[in-house]
């Protein structure tokens, strides 16, 4: 399954761009198309105003804690590439950095959402990483880009600079928000060790990248097992050589997919037309968006299971922790009515809170395989609910595993 399948498929996304006579708001919007791809529409702000009629970038991302701004460039003329690149490189650093202190100075920090249609402000509390993205729509033998920046036009702050053919390589290869948003990160550590990436050369850059991966990441995993280090090592170095998709167990990751897609579905007749309920499917595809590929590849493989073995059970729960994040998620089969089940979601969020301590927790409830349908009910809850408030029956919390059987992924 390629970028352009699984577009088609998903639910509220964005259709291909079609071609028209402005070649340079084409590859904008095939710039912003594909970041669709690893963040959803939710995240991708595409030519946002900073005021009526004035662009703040050709596109942002705003995603958890990171902001990405990013300038697209479209070689158009029959200049030397070099000559061309060095100009345009330049130019496009000058808006990044202008855009960079709009949102430092807090002169421009309310960006509207289309998909929720309400305005998300910037909380510098909350978005710590601003990163600047340079995307040059040129065909041309790969370079070194970074030697063309003028002196004093290099920003104070975190940038890279990729071709719109590398962007492509990427987004195939890190086709989720956190696998996008951490090769990024090691992309821009492996350059502050020394290492240039080359522009029209992305898979070369991957491979570099995996020779710092231990220097990069080692240092991070204190308190982990060797083999919980190697295991952590050998997956980061093996996204960035491989295509994950061309595994005969991918399939399993698109449920994980789906349910970010439905949870655009929510039925505001049931959950209301407030802001906060319209915000409910923001958080959600945020809350899975944490999730890489290869987590939704093992978590897709227990939800099959599971939701098989639902067939013949009251309910069967699958439950794991991101201990980064403090968060719980909860998957729910059963074959109850839809208004049973979403008292049900309140419930083990309940328990689960109490078992295993952490604040945050996502459940989702849907049914058994073979009832002939698909729906989803959604509960998250970010603060500490009252027991006194629900009732736990005793087969829920049995329903939980024990934290310490628990695989962590």
């Amino acid at each position: 399954m390629d970028i352009y399948e699984q577009m088609e498929m998903r639910y509220s996304a964005s259709k291909k761009p079609v071609p028209t006579e402005d070649i340079t708001k084409d590859n904008e919007a095939l710039t912003q198309w594909y970041l669709e791809h690893s963040f959803f529409r939710d995240f991708v702000y595409k030519n946002p105003e900073k005021k009526k009629g004035k662009e703040f970038s050709d596109a942002l991302i705003i995603y958890d804690d990171t902001i990405i701004i990013i300038q697209n460039k479209t070689k158009l003329s029959k200049r030397n590439d070099i000559e061309w690149a060095s100009k345009n490189i330049n130019g496009a650093l000058k808006q990044l950095k202008g855009s960079y202190r709009n949102i430092k100075s807090e002169i421009f920090t309310d960006f509207h959402n289309e998909v929720i249609d309400i305005k998300q402000r910037i909380d510098f509390d909350k978005h710590k990483c601003i990163y600047g993205l340079i995307v040059l729509a040129q065909d041309s033998e790969a370079y070194d880009p970074y030697s063309l920046i003028d002196a004093e036009n290099k920003p104070d702050f975190p940038f890279t600079i990729i071709s719109l053919n590398d962007l492509f390589e990427i987004i195939d290869k890190m086709d989720t928000a956190a696998d996008l948003i951490v090769y990024i990160e090691l992309r821009l550590d492996a350059m502050q060790l020394g290492f240039l990436p080359k522009v029209n050369d992305e898979q070369e850059n991957m491979n570099l990248i995996a020779d710092f991966v231990p220097q990069i990441l080692e240092p991070r995993m204190v308190g982990l097992t060797d083999e919980k280090k190697k295991k952590t090592l050998e997956i980061a170095e093996y996204k960035l050589k491989n295509r994950i998709k061309e595994r005969s167990d991918y399939i399993y990751s698109v449920l994980i997919d789906d349910m970010i897609a439905r949870a655009h579905e929510i039925d505001q007749k049931i959950y209301g037309k407030d802001e906060e309920n319209i915000r409910f499917a923001h958080i959600i595809a945020e809350a899975y968006g944490y999730l890489t590929r290869e987590r939704r590849i093992e978590m897709g493989k227990r939800l099959y299971e599971a939701a098989n073995e639902a067939r013949n059970e009251l309910a069967k729960i699958v439950t794991h922790i991101q201990k980064p994040i403090r968060q719980t998620y909860l998957y729910l089969f059963t074959s109850e009515s839809r208004e049973d089940r979403r008292r049900l979601l309140k419930t083990i969020s309940v328990a689960a809170q109490k078992k295993y301590s952490n604040e945050k927790v996502l459940a989702v409830a849907t049914e058994p395989l073979g009832t002939g349908g698909r729906s989803y009910d959604f509960y998250y809850v970010d603060y500490y609910l009252l027991e006194d408030d629900v009732e736990i029956p005793e087969y829920v919390m049995d329903l939980l595993p024990d934290i310490n059987s628990m695989k962590y992924l």
